[in-house]
C-alpha cells in the first residue's frame, strides 16, 4: 500500500518516506482516506488530532522511550479510522456544499486562509489566555536568556504578525512604551481592537499590513518581534529582512521560526497536517469544543496542523538569512518556559533529541 503516499504527502510529511515511525504513520494516512466526506468522517478526522497530541505528550511526559509509543497511538488512529470508515454513520448526513466551495475557494488565497485561520482561533480566548498567560510566558523567556529590559520603558516596540494582539499587549505589560501590532487579517486586528477597547489597556495600537512589506520606515523601532509568523508565509526570509529593516540601530530584534530537525514532536504534527488535508477549519473547531477542548488548548492544538504553509528551518538557515539582512549580534535562545522544547533539551530530558530534535528556534538580534 505505500505506493498510495504521494510525494505531496512526503513533501508535507517527511517521516512518511523512512524511519522509525513511517510504516505505522504511513498506515494511519491510508486509513484516514478510506473515510468519506461526510460530517460524520470530518468529526472523525478531526477528534484524531487530539488523540494523536494528546498521546504523544503523555509519552512524553512518562519519560519512557518514545518512539514505541508513538507507534502504538498511530496504529490505534489507523484501526479508529478504519472503523469509522465502517460504520455506514457517513450515510446520515451528506457533506454541506457550501462548505466545502468556500473552503475551496478560499485558498487560493493563501494570506487570507492563514488570517481567518488565526482570526477564528483567537476570537474565543478567555480573558486570561488572551492577556495574562503571555506576558507572563514572555517574561519568563526574557528573563531564562537574560535579556535586559531596564530600558524597555524607553522603548517602542513592533509585534510584526501580532494576531489577535496577545503579545504586543504582553510588551506593554512588560513596560513598554508604546506597542504597535500589525496584523494582515481585518478579523485579528477586530478582534484585538475589541479586546483592548474592552480592557481599557493603553500605550497599544494596531495597524493592517503585511509581514513580507511593513507599513513602516526604515529604523522606526526599537524593538522588533516575530513570534511564529514568518514560517506560516510565502516567503520567509523577505519577512526576515523587513523585521531587521524597520529596526533602529542598536535595538533588539527577537524572531522565533520553527525547527529543523525537530524530533517526533513535528513529526506527529506532519502526519496530522496530511490526515485532515481538505478538512474544514471551521468543523475541527466545533468537533473540539464538542470535546469540551478549552479555546487556548485548540488554539495549540490546531496551529500548525491546519494552517496552509509550515516551514520549518534549521538554526544555520536563520543565521545566514538574519546575516544577509543586516542583523548583528545574533544568538539563538537556549532556555524557555516550563514547556518549551528547547527548555527540556536544557534541563536534559530523557530523550530529547529524539522527541523535540534541536528545540524551538528563537533568536534575539541587533542592527
Amino acid at each position: 500500500m505505500t505506493e498510495q503516499i504521494q510525494d505531496n504527502d512526503i513533501a508535507i510529511a517527511p517521516c512518511l518516506a523512512s524511519g522509525p515511525i513511517a510504516g505505522a504513520a504511513r498506515e494511519a494516512v491510508l486509513a484516514a482516506r478510506s473515510l468519506d466526506g461526510s460530517h460524520w468522517s470530518s468529526f472523525a478526522r478531526a477528534c484524531g488530532v487530539p488523540y494523536l497530541f494528546n498521546g504523544m505528550e503523555r509519552s512524553f511526559d512518562s519519560g519512557e522511550e518514545p518512539v514505541q509509543a508513538i507507534n502504538r497511538l498511530l496504529e490505534n488512529l489507523a484501526s479508529f479510522f478504519t472503523m469509522s470508515a465502517k460504520t455506514g454513520f457517513g450515510e446520515l448526513a451528506s457533506p454541506s456544499q457550501a462548505e466545502n466551495g468556500s473552503n475551496e475557494n478560499a485558498h487560493d488565497q493563501v494570506e487570507a486562509v492563514i488570517g481567518e485561520h488565526y482570526g477564528q482561533l483567537f476570537k474565543n480566548f478567555s480573558a486570561d489566555s488572551y492577556w495574562n498567560e503571555p506576558a507572563r510566558l514572555l517574561k519568563l523567556r526574557l528573563e531564562r536568556n537574560g535579556i535586559d529590559l531596564s530600558e524597555l520603558s524607553n522603548q517602542r516596540v513592533l509585534d510584526a504578525g501580532c494576531g489577535g494582539g496577545r503579545y504586543t499587549v504582553a510588551w506593554r505589560l512588560l513596560g513598554a512604551k508604546e506597542a504597535v501590532g500589525v496584523d494582515i487579517s481585518p478579523l485579528n486586528l477586530a478582534t484585538a481592537r475589541q479586546r483592548i477597547a474592552q480592557s481599557k489597556i493603553s500605550g497599544v495600537a494596531f495597524e493592517p499590513g503585511n509581514v513580507l512589506k511593513l507599513p513602516f520606515p526604515d529604523d522606526s523601532f526599537d524593538v522588533v518581534f516575530s513570534n511564529g509568523v514568518l514560517h506560516h508565509t510565502v516567503d520567509w526570509r523577505a519577512g526576515v529582512a523587513e523585521c531587521v529593516r524597520a529596526l533602529k540601530p542598536g535595538g533588539g530584534g527577537w524572531l522565533y521560526l520553527i525547527e529543523n530537525p525537530g524530533g517526533l514532536f513535528w513529526d506527529v504534527i506532519e502526519i496530522l497536517r496530511v490526515i485532515t488535508q481538505g478538512l474544514d477549519s471551521e468543523a475541527a473547531r466545533r468537533a473540539l469544543q464538542m470535546l469540551g477542548t478549552p479555546a487556548n488548548r485548540i488554539f495549540y492544538l490546531l496551529d500548525h496542523v491546519l494552517v496552509p504553509i509550515n516551514v520549518r528551518l534549521t538554526p544555520d538557515e536563520i543565521i545566514a538569512c538574519l546575516e544577509a539582512a543586516g542583523a548583528t549580534a545574533i544568538r539563538r535562545l537556549t532556555r524557555g518556559s516550563d514547556f518549551d522544547r528547547i527548555e527540556r533539551i536544557h534541563r536534559g530530558e530523557p530523550f530529547a533529541e529524539v522527541k523535540y530534535g534541536v528545540g524551538e528556534n528563537r533568536f534575539i538580534f541587533s542592527k
